[in-house]
Parts: C-alpha cells; structure tokens; sequence
C-alpha cells in the first residue's frame, strides 16, 4: 500500500505520540516520525515531504511554529492535536487558522479532521 498517504507527527508526549501512530496505521495512513521536537520535524522536512502533519503545539516549551511554516511553505496541510484553544494562538497566526482537535481527541475525529486536510491540498 505505497499510494497511501504519509503523515508527519510532531509530538514530544510519547504516549500520546505512540497513540496517534497506532490510529493512524489502522487507518491505513503510512506515518513519519513521530517526532518529539521542532530540530528533528525539520531535518525531515528537508529530506522527506509528507502528505499532511498532525502537531502539538508546546514541545518541552518550544512552540512548533516554525514547523508550521516549514509546512505552510511547502504547501502541506497540517492539523493540531492540542490542548492550546484559539485565544491561545492569537501570536501565531499559522496556527491560529489550523483545524485543532484537542489533546483528548477522539480517533474518528482526528481522522476526519486529517481527511478534510487532505481533500483540501
């Protein structure tokens, strides 16, 4: 299954990093990384495009803004699983218009969330 498309994950939880792997292989998604902070997203991103991104926002205090960008000026569509809400984002204008499902996503709307990424690519 080499046509299916591959998503980047940014996470620095590494549960929650290892759940969203696990969801989103059963749904028959190929996932790079996942990857705990904004150096190693980016070195990826050099060397890998991907078909779309799930970020965390805050990586041991980092913002992933620059991934955001990264992404943005590849044009590869990206959704948030963050517990971050809108006024949150208000600085990060990158973010701020991003499709965020929350930290306790439930699989089928982040999978959802993740689909209408794609569709609009």
């Amino acid at each position: 299954m080499h046509d299916a498309p591959r998503i980047l994950v940014v996470e620095d939880e590494y549960l929650i990093a290892l759940e969203l792997d696990g969801h989103l292989r059963a749904a028959g998604y190929r996932v790079i990384g996942p990857v705990p902070d904004i150096d190693g997203a980016l070195k990826l991103l050099k060397a890998d495009r991907p078909d779309a991104a799930i970020l965390d926002v805050n990586l041991a205090g980092e913002w992933v803004t620059p991934v955001a960008l990264a992404l943005q000026a590849m044009s590869v569509p990206f959704i948030l699983a963050s517990g971050y809400v809108a006024a949150d984002l208000q600085g990060a204008p990158v973010l701020r218009d991003a499709v965020n499902v929350g930290k306790s996503w439930r699989s089928d709307y982040l999978l959802h969330a993740l689909r209408s990424a794609l569709e609009r690519k």
